[in-house]
């Protein structure tokens, strides 16, 4: 899937801007980049179909707020900076796993319990997940990419229930917050997940 070149985030922009005091064309131009960038960075993780078009939504959405009440420039932008900053971390995090696999294209090595598996259904398995114990390096590292991948698509999902709680109900408390919470306890899984199998693989490396 290629993103149009010109986006309704870009069309928020040409529509709106126009609108808008010259002093604030500055900040909104910045914010088209910057949304633009997240979505491309989204995009080319190739995570779950539909994700991107939410993402494009909600801030289109944010976009048009912002178009009409400039009060709100500098809270969609924090939104947009944090979520960049962010998903940049996860997804290095997954890019330094996915070269250390040896040889570099042996097929796959991951479980079969895993295979096919997305979301819910596959954060399940990888919890319910036991080894043998002459598991290879390679398959303990395929592990811990599915986890850390899949950390990359709950970290969007939690940045994008954020933004609706904000655009949509206009306030975010994370403390009172059950789906968030559940995020929160879902990435320390993964996280805890993609460690085990990282130094098992270390363990079944070393001489």
């Amino acid at each position: 899937m290629h993103l149009p070149h010109r986006t309704h985030l870009s069309i928020f922009l040409s529509t709106y801007t126009n609108k808008r005091k010259s002093a604030h064309s500055g900040p909104m131009a910045a914010m088209c980049v910057s949304s633009q960038r997240l979505c491309q960075m989204v995009h080319s993780a190739g995570l779950r179909h539909g994700t991107v078009d939410r993402l494009h939504t909600l801030l289109a959405t944010g976009w048009w707020m912002a178009a009409i009440d400039s009060s709100y420039d500098s809270q969609l932008d924090q939104m947009i900076v944090r979520s960049t900053n962010r998903f940049t971390v996860v997804k290095k995090l997954a890019n330094d796993i996915a070269v250390l696999p040896q040889p570099a294209h042996p097929g796959s090595s991951l479980p079969a319990t895993l295979i096919g598996l997305h979301g819910q259904n596959l954060f399940e398995a990888l919890v319910a997940l036991r080894l043998l114990a002459d598991a290879t390096k390679n398959v303990h590292l395929e592990v811990a990419l599915a986890a850390r991948r899949l950390a990359m698509q709950e970290t969007v999902d939690l940045h994008i229930h954020v933004y609706e709680r904000i655009v949509y109900i206009g306030i975010y408390k994370a403390n009172e917050n059950a789906t968030t919470l559940a995020f929160f306890r879902r990435l320390e899984a993964l996280d805890a997940l993609v460690e085990k199998h990282l130094d098992l693989a270390t363990q079944v490396a070393a001489p």
